[in-house]
């Protein structure tokens, strides 16, 4: 890197006036710091020297953020580019490496996942990948903002086109079919069940409906499903007719009319006060295929700024480049960035600014998304008061309810119990503060000393160090919120509301049949519950905290379930330990498959003698047991290994 050098004579730094004015007029990246040589802004220049001078002259209305870091800035140092193209790159890196806190940092690299076939595999398989990495023998489909929705598209292709889902370890080592080919969900191509060139057309089929060729594929099903039933084979003809209405229907959503099939990416923005919502629309072959939002404090830069500096840092190795992209107004380094993209595509990149006719629209369409994504993140709050209000009248809270904690036991019969506690916070989930507790005092099914234990561990803390919240949520009904109320007089809590939430019932009623009751509030001072408006957004609000505990507690217990049952499965063999216990479920994936594995798949992982693969076949199978442990002991005596060798 480039920098100003110090001055030999004097033995200190020049002059920040001296350091701009020995800046060259040349293209570049220029890294601006404080005393402490951090780095506070990161940019790029056409001319280096007059893009630097800029930030010490006359302020600008538009850069008020200027007005803030200007002040800070001691050093620029600088590195010299050959280009504009060469210096967006750098920018971009070095923002990522520094993150300056005046710089916009899209923080979502990882929030993107494609999908992607080997095609070179002797039997491809549909994958979730976040890296696309260039690769002859392999495609990709997307990119996706969510996960999930991967996960859900694959799910649905695995029922129209039964691939293989297994491993490539789990192909090689499995000698018989598994239930998904029970299903008629896998053709099994691990037990010879299908040919090659039947397997691969399967997979030719889901590369058709990935790619959006669906009146291909839709023409190519017809055929088989005709000439299948002149055959009679109806079954196999119900098969390809459910698979054409299962296409046919993909073809369906989301399809946005185009004049043509070109893969592009639309922007656009709102701006409201101190935020700017950005949306971006991936079309691919005419189809939307997926939208994703970005929302930045303008921290007093223009929004114009703020759009540039975003889709400078968007496009990574992670993204899909597109043949075009929409933008809604004119950015500066347009011909570096469309350089840049052509560069890595291998084809090039357009960036538009359309005006009129059907791209414009589309840019219109992705303004009218950002707005209303706007509307839907700032235009919550005052709601989210009304209710929080409403709660604190209807319960005649002392309060005003802004945090509220939430507790709840999971257990079975006193075992692995534990305890939950959620946070909100202005009706929104703190799960920063979401905590988890293994019950230590109390060994029998008994929920109040449980409850009480948690409560207590919390409070003793809390009210040593003044961390209290507003309102205190306890699943349950009288016999709860009386152990809560006996805790808080303990420990000297005050100031903190406390109700308990009791879950709505069914029960049978003499002449009137199966009843549900009402969700009840329960409170200390008072007898009776109190029964919410059923469809009350602030009951709703109770539930919905109410029921997060609940699902917290559950995930954590049922954790510890199934860490037990694993350690049980293996770990209470003699000799297996957790470095073993890692080898095996590192080889084998799953304990189902160390259960089937024989003793010679077991002996194959490092570490795993044949006498200790004995002992786990026989910890599966106790009627095999004796005789196994015989063979494992033969197995390993070297006496034997060398006359079977001979023999």
């Amino acid at each position: 890197m480039s920098s100003i050098s110090e001055n030999p004579s004097s033995g200190t730094a020049p002059s920040l006036d001296r350091q701009v004015a020995e800046l060259p007029a040349t293209p570049g990246v220029y890294l601006m710091k404080d005393d402490r040589s951090e780095v506070l802004y990161i940019g790029k220049a056409k001319n280096l020297r007059s893009r630097v001078r800029s930030y010490f002259q006359e302020r600008r209305s538009d850069r008020l953020y200027v007005e803030h870091m200007v002040p800070r800035v001691t050093r620029v140092d600088h590195v010299v580019t050959a280009n504009e193209k060469e210096a967006l790159i750098l920018e971009n890196n070095l923002i990522k490496q520094f993150k300056p806190r005046f710089n916009i940092n899209l923080k979502d690299d990882k929030t993107y996942v494609s999908i992607k076939i080997e095609t070179a595999h002797k039997f491809p398989r549909p994958v979730v990948v976040r890296r696309r990495k260039k690769e002859k023998d392999a495609v990709y489909f997307g990119p996706f903002s969510s996960a999930s929705s991967v996960r859900s598209t694959l799910r649905y292709l695995n029922r129209l086109f039964p691939l293989r889902e297994c491993s490539d370890y789990v192909i090689e080592h499995r000698s018989r079919p598994c239930q998904l080919y029970e299903m008629g969900r896998c053709i099994a191509p691990c037990v010879d069940k299908c040919s090659e060139p039947e397997y691969q057309e399967l997979v030719d089929e889901v590369i058709m409906v990935l790619k959006g060729h669906n009146e291909q594929l839709i023409e190519k099903l017809n055929s088989k499903m005709t000439e299948a039933a002149q055959s009679l084979k109806f079954e196999d003809a119900g098969r390809y007719r459910d698979q054409i209405q299962a296409i046919r229907h993909i073809a369906e959503r989301q399809r946005i009319e185009s004049s043509d099939f070109d893969d592009r990416d639309i922007f656009a923005f709102h701006a409201q006060g101190q935020y700017v919502e950005i949306q971006a629309m991936f079309v691919r072959r005419g189809r939307l295929e997926d939208l994703a939002n970005y929302n930045f404090k303008t921290a007093d830069r223009s929004v114009g700024e703020v759009f540039q500096s975003f889709l400078n840092l968007f496009y990574t190795d992670v993204r899909m480049i597109p043949d075009e992209i929409l933008l809604p107004i004119e950015i500066v380094d347009a011909g570096a960035l469309s350089e840049f993209l052509t560069e890595q595509r291998s084809k090039k990149v357009s960036i538009l600014y359309p005006k009129r006719g059907h791209k414009a629209r589309l840019v219109e369409l992705a303004r009218v998304n950002a707005e209303n994504a706007y509307q839907t993140r700032y235009g919550k709050p005052e709601a989210n008061r009304q209710v929080l209000h409403s709660l604190q009248s209807d319960l005649n809270l002392s309060n005003f309810p802004s945090r509220i904690e939430c507790y709840d036991i999971s257990n079975i019969g006193g075992r692995m119990a534990v305890g939950s506690m959620v946070t909100f916070a202005e009706c929104a989930p703190d799960k920063q503060n979401y905590r988890h507790y293994k019950i230590r005092t109390v060994q029998q099914s008994d929920d109040f000393g449980m409850m009480g234990e948690v409560l207590r561990r919390r409070f003793t803390r809390g009210v040593g160090k003044n961390d209290l919240p507003d309102l205190v949520i306890i699943d349950g009904g009288k016999g709860q919120l009386g152990v809560a109320q006996q805790v808080f007089d303990e420990l000297g809590v005050k100031n903190v509301d406390l109700i308990g939430l009791a879950k709505s019932r069914r029960r049978n009623r003499a002449g009137q049949g199966a009843v549900v009751t009402d969700e009840r509030v329960f409170k200390p001072s008072r007898s009776e519950p109190i029964v919410l408006p059923q469809d009350s957004p602030h009951l709703l609000y109770l539930t919905r905290v109410r029921d997060e505990a609940h699902r917290f507690a559950i995930t954590y217990h049922r954790k510890l379930r199934q860490n037990e049952y694993r350690n049980r499965g293996l770990t209470s063999i003699p000799g297996i330990g957790d470095v073993q216990r890692r080898r095996l479920l590192r080889q084998f994936g799953t304990l189902k498959a160390i259960r089937e594995a024989s003793i010679n798949e077991l002996a194959e992982v490092d570490g795993i003698s044949h006498r200790l693969a004995g002992q786990i076949r026989g910890h599966f199978d106790p009627e095999a047991q004796v005789g196994l442990l015989s063979d494992a002991e033969e197995l390993d005596n070297p006496s034997n290994k060398s006359d079977a060798s001979q023999s």
